[in-house]
């Protein structure tokens, strides 16, 4: 059976026998699951592969955003508040050296210092003005350059870091929903029953009833293949087949009656609720018809399904008009006759045309030829059969299947 197994399609390993009672949750069938076994063991793999790369990209992430965070709130105020106080320190280092230089070049004309006194004093001085010129500069390329450029590729690495994450969440999320699709798959591979009642096998028949492919243990099925079916008893229906000479006097909605060869007297009710527009033909014959599902509205205590049912189609009611029995017709060719009894004679009775109009297997409606009262032959097949050929232009007769006639 493995060589038979396509993409898609998986073996019945275990199945309840037809006809078995069932209650709703319990196990019905088992597949074989063992591809999705082996494929989501692989599957885990790459499952858990994908979770710590998200855990990664998370905590780098994280590291990013306290760097950044680090760098803004305390590294960079704080570089900035060193060499603000180092400017200050050396304004006031040259503010003092200024002041020295010039009492030492006042004194020097007094004759109070030597020259080389008063030269190293404008040592001092020119000291003082080169490193204030060092911290203005240190300043300059904090807040310009420096500050900024450590600011932008922490704000790089961070969007990295993001654009990471997101790359990262999104192969998990794929990941993830393999393996969920993994487990569901093996979870459908245990079928349970809906619902109470009993099993029935889902075979396959051609139009000629042969059972194409049969429902067991180890057949292959393939995608979407029906399996079992648990009919409600409280809703069937009966599948009825309508010849194609009448499938255009049946709609959806029409009313029905059914009876059933198992419960013999019992009239149910019954609804067209599909009407297959694709006629099949009967076997050995030209003859077609089409298929027609008819729900049962009454409810009949252990209906089964599978058992044979005969449907009455009301295509058409007239309610208060003449008719005589259909066995009290008899018909010569194309024209409908009956043996009306003379009122005057009790033994006597003559042949009446009539035009009959609708027509169930019980009842005719009769259009012309009999008034309401007159009496006819329940059963005339046993007199002479009527000439035809005497009476003056031909009969109309129209027959419809299954109306329904009241008197």
């Amino acid at each position: 059976m493995l060589t038979d197994e396509k993409p898609g399609s998986t073996r019945i390993v275990d199945i309840l026998p037809e006809g078995s009672p069932v209650k709703q949750g319990e196990i019905v069938c088992r597949l074989d699951s063992s591809a999705y076994d082996d494929e989501e063991k692989a599957q885990l793999i790459r499952y858990y592969q994908a979770k710590s790369y998200v855990d990664q990209a998370q905590s780098i992430l994280e590291v990013d955003q306290i760097s950044l965070r680090e760098y803004e709130e305390g590294i960079y105020p704080q570089d900035l508040q060193l060499i603000n106080q180092y400017l200050k320190t050396c304004e006031l280092d040259r503010s003092r050296a200024a002041r020295t230089a010039a009492w030492s070049r006042e004194m020097l004309k007094k004759g109070f210092r030597t020259p080389y006194q008063t030269r190293g004093d404008e040592l001092v001085l020119e000291q003082a003005d080169i490193a204030l010129a060092e911290a203005k500069g240190m300043l300059t390329r904090l807040v310009n350059q420096t500050g900024p450029k450590i600011l932008k590729s922490l704000q790089a690495n961070l969007k990295a870091a993001l654009s990471d994450k997101l790359t990262q969440d999104a192969s998990y999320s794929l990941e993830k929903q393999r393996l969920d699709r993994l487990h569901k798959n093996i979870e459908n591979c245990t079928v349970r029953a809906p619902r109470d009642g009993i099993i029935v096998y889902a075979n396959a028949a051609n139009p000629f009833g042969r059972v194409t492919a049969a429902i067991d243990q180890g057949v292959t099925l393939r995608q979407d293949q029906p399996i079992f079916k648990i009919p409600d008893p409280e809703h069937m229906r009966v599948k009825a087949q309508i010849n194609e000479s009448k499938v255009m006097l049946v709609h959806e909605g029409m009313q029905a009656t059914i009876t059933i060869d198992a419960y013999p007297g019992q009239l149910l009710h019954g609804r067209v609720t599909e009407i297959v527009p694709i006629s099949t033909p009967l076997m050995a014959s030209d003859v077609r018809v089409y298929s027609a599902s008819i729900d049962i509205l009454d409810v009949l205590k252990n209906l089964r399904p599978g058992l044979s049912a005969e449907v009455t189609l009301k295509v058409d009611a007239k309610r208060g008009v003449t008719r005589v029995p259909v066995d009290s017709i008899r018909w010569v060719g194309e024209r409908a006759f009956v043996a009306r009894h003379d009122p005057a004679n009790e033994e006597s009775w003559s042949w009446r045309p009539i035009e009959i109009g609708l027509s169930d297997i019980a009842y005719a409606e009769v259009v012309s030829g009999l008034e309401i009262g007159d009496r006819v032959v329940a059963s005339p097949d046993d007199l002479p059969a009527p000439d035809a050929s005497l009476l003056p232009g031909p009969a109309t007769s129209v027959a419809n299947s299954s109306p329904e006639l009241e008197p």
